[in-house]
């Protein structure tokens, strides 16, 4: 079966019978659930979408890793006991007779030390600003799908793909997937992309506790 890489949003909606919902409850709550910026964090930020505002048509994909992305979820900051980032993973599954789920993830939040066992968050796809490619809401899902199914979760996924300056959230939970508008990483809402991701690791430590 083909990579993460090759999906579409559509392909994967036909083959796990997923369904948009645009006013999903659990996605609104993922999304407005507060969270405390100190006063130096939200001048670090505001420096960080200084920056991304004025290289966001220059940086290539690995650029906006290392000049942004990485420096943005330092703040957040995955590196917890019972779960940690992991870094261009494979993942894969086997989902009826004969087909196969299988890709690398950009990024992901999951549980164990040395390779990651059950994953929670995914962030897929930096993609720069302009010379997009592929379908990467499609990809997300694929993964995420994956996930869900090799550890035969009841909880919701959570992820994200980021194209430049836009941030996308997406919750995937059961056959239902939902996702947000896009977050500008250049304005004042990139102070909502680390809050969102912080609460994100509140939910975690849910999932793990329960």
């Amino acid at each position: 079966m083909k990579p993460f890489a090759q999906w579409t949003k559509e392909e994967v909606e036909n083959e796990f019978k997923l369904i948009a919902d645009t006013d999903y409850s659990k996605l609104h709550q993922w999304l407005s659930a507060p969270s405390i910026i100190s006063t130096e964090e939200s001048q670090l930020l505001d420096q960080l979408a200084q920056k991304l505002l004025k290289h966001v048509y220059d940086w290539n994909e690995e650029e906006l890793k290392v000049y942004f992305i990485a420096l943005l979820l330092n703040i957040v900051d995955f590196h917890q006991d019972a779960y940690r980032p992991f870094l261009e993973r494979e993942l894969s599954v086997e989902y009826a007779e004969g087909k196969t789920l299988w890709g690398i993830v950009d990024f992901l939040v999951a549980s164990g030390k040395q390779q990651p066992k059950q994953p929670f968050l995914f962030l897929h796809e930096y993609k720069r600003q302009i010379n997009t490619s592929n379908d990467p809401m499609g990809q997300l899902l694929a993964a995420m799908v994956a996930a869900q199914k090799a550890n035969d979760y009841t909880h919701p996924i959570y992820g994200a793909y980021i194209i430049g300056r836009h941030w996308y959230f997406v919750l995937l939970d059961h056959n239902i997937y939902a996702e947000s508008l896009a977050y500008d990483a250049t304005k004042a809402e990139i102070i909502d992309v680390v809050r969102i991701l912080r609460n994100t690791k509140q939910l975690i430590e849910d999932i793990i506790s329960s």
